[in-house]
């Protein structure tokens, strides 16, 4: 792990520029405090804002294994601990050659990282085998053995979406508590055009105003009021590319089709409205490239 008395800007800035991220100066700074207190980590945000990168690099930075599994209704306890495969049980008995580690008992063993995706979409009896491993750093895994993590540097990093979201469940209260939280936003819109210009051809023409107006208009899918969840730089990042991709000097059909073509799965509509994603498109669209005429 990062050493204990350390100069939490010359981290940073090596961090920034060995995994090639961009601001969350103020991010990557909590990120290290945690680590560094031995605290186990949730950070919330929105899709798109980087949660998984700013996790995979803290902790190949800190030298731990990175086992990831990722939230979904269909984790259940034994994904995460493992278990026992029949056939060498019925062969070998409950030995160790029979058991088959989850990503938790590897990194509590390893010493290692344990992120988990969204761990909001998993459910709550899942959740709760986490428990002792978070507080107590032990895991009973029955019929075979202890496993003790203390001191070994093992950490959990978990992202979650904000509760507002569809598809998402509420933590326990016993299980929150064992977590230090960090709030990851959408970045500055100067940011986000200088991540989208790292995914364009740089030799090319326009590749600025190309980033540019495709991060305008993902930050109006933001604010429009018919839309509950805009598009994160995942979808500028797309717009551009196909911009660039055309090989010449767009016109106004071309950046509307491609912004439909980018971010028609990346929004999602309030309920109850009576609009459909192509059409409020093409209208942030239009308000955008009117200042680029």
């Amino acid at each position: 792990m990062v050493n204990a008395v350390m100069d939490l800007s010359k981290v940073v800035g090596e961090l920034q520029r060995k995994y090639k991220i961009i601001g969350r100066k103020q991010e990557l700074t909590l990120l290290l405090l945690a680590l560094n207190a031995k605290k186990h980590i949730i950070l919330e945000g929105a899709v798109g804002t980087g949660k998984t990168y700013l996790a995979r690099a803290l902790a190949e930075y800190s030298d731990a294994k990175f086992y990831r599994i990722d939230g979904s209704e269909d984790v259940l306890s034994h994904t995460l601990t493992g278990y026992f495969d029949p056939p060498v049980v019925i062969a070998k008995g409950y030995t160790e050659d029979a058991f088959i580690y989850g990503p938790l008992s590897k990194a509590m063993q390893d010493g290692g990282c344990l992120f988990i995706n969204e761990l909001n979409r998993i459910p709550e009896s899942t959740q709760n085998v986490l428990l002792s491993a978070l507080d107590e750093h032990t895991l009973i895994i029955p019929k075979l053995k202890t496993i003790s993590a203390n001191g070994n540097g093992f950490i959990t990093i978990a992202t979650q979406n904000p509760a507002a979201h569809v598809g998402v469940s509420a933590l326990g209260e016993a299980l929150k508590d064992r977590f230090v939280w960090i709030h990851v936003d959408y970045q500055t819109e100067d940011e986000e055009i200088e991540i989208t210009e790292l995914n364009l051809d740089k030799t090319k023409d326009h590749y600025h105003l190309y980033a540019t107006i495709a991060v305008k208009i993902v930050d109006l899918t933001r604010e429009h009021p018919d839309i509950r969840r805009g598009s994160s730089i995942r979808g500028a990042i797309d717009l551009a590319q196909l911009i660039e991709a055309y090989g010449k000097s767009p016109g106004m059909k071309l950046w509307k089709e491609a912004a439909v073509m980018a971010l028609h799965s990346k929004i999602e509509m309030i309920d109850g409205t009576d609009r459909n994603p192509r059409e409020v498109i093409i209208e942030i669209v239009e308000a955008v490239l009117e200042n680029f005429q």
